[in-house]
């Protein structure tokens, strides 16, 4: 009887337990959640908002705009752009500018290389600007992943890096020789970055 009585009491902590993470995952966004980025891809991420890059490195844009889609913290967290609530796009994205450079870190997650694509770029605006995108563990050795254009938003690790690593860092820098050079909002205009394969930190 004692025994019994042990083991439903473990399994009621164990529960509670569940209980409280599911709760408190809850709280944080981390529920699977299903985004569609510029191009039409519905993307699903394990983590929901926490999955999204959550603080900006560095930004080297090649020219100053002056305006609020120069702030690289406009593309923290999951996306949100929406036309109705930024008809002008201010606070909602960043523009890279022609040739610009941004690195963000995820610092509660981490990036994995799992089944299939693993990160996603999320670039708005009618024209899908071309932007070379690269990994980093620790922020000063990259692996190369190719570029973010056309219809995909989508890249995959593939191997590319050490087997079981946990990338922290992403850098994406537009391609100077694509897409408009002038204008209010020259380069890649990201709303926001995502690890699609994802491990809570």
């Amino acid at each position: 009887m004692r025994t019994a009585l042990a083991v439903l009491s473990i399994l009621t902590i164990a529960g509670c337990a569940e209980v409280q993470q599911l709760a408190q995952d809850t709280l944080d966004g981390a529920r699977p959640t299903t985004y569609e980025t510029g191009q039409g891809q519905q993307v699903r991420f394990a983590l929901g908002a926490v999955a999204f890059a959550d603080r900006v490195d560095r930004f080297a844009p090649t020219r100053e705009l002056g305006v609020a889609y120069s702030d690289a913290r406009q593309a923290i967290g999951p996306p949100d752009y929406d036309t109705d609530r930024c008809p002008s796009g201010d606070e909602c994205y960043v523009s890279l500018t022609s040739g610009g450079v941004a690195v963000f870190e995820f610092t509660n997650n981490t990036l994995y290389d799992g089944p299939g694509d693993d990160i996603a770029i999320f670039e708005i605006g009618p024209d899908v600007e071309a932007t070379s995108v690269e990994v980093s563990v620790d922020g000063r050795d990259y692996i190369d992943l190719g570029r973010v254009e056309g219809s995909s938003a989508t890249l995959d690790i593939g191997g590319r890096g050490l087997e079981g690593a946990q990338y922290r860092f992403v850098r994406v820098t537009d391609d100077a020789g694509q897409g408009d050079a002038g204008g209010r909002t020259p380069g890649a205009d990201i709303d926001a970055i995502g690890a699609i394969h994802a491990e809570r930190r």
